[in-house]
Formats: C-alpha cells, sequence, structure tokens
C-alpha cells in the first residue's frame, strides 16, 4: 500500500462558473445544488522506471508481453472539500487544487476537513486571482491562503 510521498496535485473542478452558480448546468448534467455531496475517486500510480520504447509496435499475439509504464495502483474515495487545497490546481486556469500528501489524500485530512464544507465553499466562492481581483479593480486579493482568509472573515 503507497502511504507515504507526495504526488504531483490534481484539480478537482472550477472554482468559477457552477461552483458560484449552484443552480447552473453548464458542463455539468445537473446543478451542483443538486448533488448531496461531492465525491472524489482518486488514483494514485507509480510510473515504471525501466526503459520502455513506448514507440514499439505489438502484434496482437504479443499482448501479454506489453510492459506497463505503470503499477502499485492505490484507489480512494473522498469528498472533495477533505482533500481540496487553499491553492488554485494549475497556474493558468480557475480550477481548485488537491493536496499533495499521500496520507492525507488517503485519508480525507485537507485543510478544510476540519474547518467544514461551508468554510470549503465560501472559500472557494468568493476566491479571486490576480486577474479577477484587477478586474474587481481591488488593490490587492483578500486572500491567498487559510490563514489569511480567516483572518479577512474575523474568523482568527
Amino acid at each position: 500500500r503507497i502511504t507515504s510521498g507526495r504526488v504531483n496535485g490534481m484539480t478537482l473542478g472550477a472554482f468559477t462558473g457552477y461552483f458560484r452558480d449552484r443552480k447552473s448546468i453548464k458542463n455539468i448534467i445537473l446543478p451542483y445544488s443538486n448533488y448531496k455531496a461531492h465525491i472524489i475517486l482518486g488514483l494514485i500510480y507509480s510510473r515504471t522506471e525501466q526503459g520502455i520504447d513506448e514507440k514499439r509496435v505489438f502484434n496482437i499475439i504479443e499482448l501479454d508481453s506489453i510492459a506497463s509504464v505503470v503499477h502499485s495502483f492505490e484507489f480512494f474515495v473522498q469528498e472533495k472539500y477533505k482533500i481540496a487545497s487553499d491553492r488554485p490546481g494549475s497556474g493558468n486556469t480557475k480550477n481548485i487544487g488537491s493536496i499533495t500528501s499521500i496520507d492525507e489524500l488517503i485519508n480525507g485530512k485537507g485543510p478544510f476537513e476540519k474547518l467544514g464544507i461551508e468554510i470549503f465553499g465560501d472559500y472557494w466562492m468568493s476566491y479571486l486571482t490576480s486577474d479577477m481581483a484587477r478586474a474587481a479593480e481591488l488593490t490587492k486579493r483578500p486572500w491567498t491562503n487559510i490563514a489569511s482568509y480567516l483572518t479577512y472573515r474575523g474568523r482568527k
């Protein structure tokens, strides 16, 4: 079982669009607010380090001899807010990022786990990137992490 170390972060969906407009169906089947929970099925794996010729073409009879480029699969299931980070998941899109500790991912121990789903929702529904803050004619972003959010909201 994989339980130690870190992984590259995942994106857990947009923090704009349907996440802010909970009745919208843009890019989703039902409105965000219709769901009782938002569950992430995650997969952690290791890459095969041995030299594999990814360009080699195999015949169908060689199917059993094809070496896998990945191994050591670990599946986990957690509510989105429990594995969400307090930072975006990528630099150029507006997606919620995940935590990167394998143990914390598997056990749902992100920064919002103890704060709760309501704080998670408020944090990300109101989160502004630098570009969004400039467009709103703000001199700076209201918060950039959990600590500055809690201070901004008067909870710390």
